[in-house]
């Protein structure tokens, strides 16, 4: 029977643990970034629907910044009730972002996923 030192010791390249290791950490970065998004365009939905004052700072702010990433998909269908018009206009780029985010993870993980060296 083998022992356990007896089998080979499989190192790894510093370099390609360190390509992973960056990888990782954009990976980290772009799911936070578009949560982010995500999040900021629920949040204007939820101050719209609670009837914020659109005149205090914080509001104004969520808003110039909700109306920058909705990414051209504000007002893709048109309702008549303005609550679900808004839930529409800001619900779908919020989910679009959560989308994009979730794809880009998953391909840098493709590419940080270790290698063998049977190919």
């Amino acid at each position: 029977m083998a022992d356990i030192s007896d089998r080979p010791v499989r190192r790894e390249n510093p370099v390609t643990g360190a390509a992973r290791g960056l990888l990782g950490l954009v990976a980290g970065i772009v799911r936070f970034v578009t949560g982010l998004f995500a999040a900021i365009l629920v949040v204007h939905v939820v101050l719209e629907i609670l009837g914020a004052n659109p005149d205090n700072g914080l509001t104004q702010f969520v808003a110039n910044a909700a109306d920058s990433l909705t990414l051209g998909l504000a007002n893709l269908f048109e309702v008549g009730n303005a609550t679900v018009q808004l839930v529409l206009s800001y619900g779908i780029p919020a989910i679009a972002w959560l989308v994009i985010g979730a794809v880009i993870v998953a391909i840098l993980r493709v590419f940080a996923r270790p290698r063998s060296g049977l190919a």
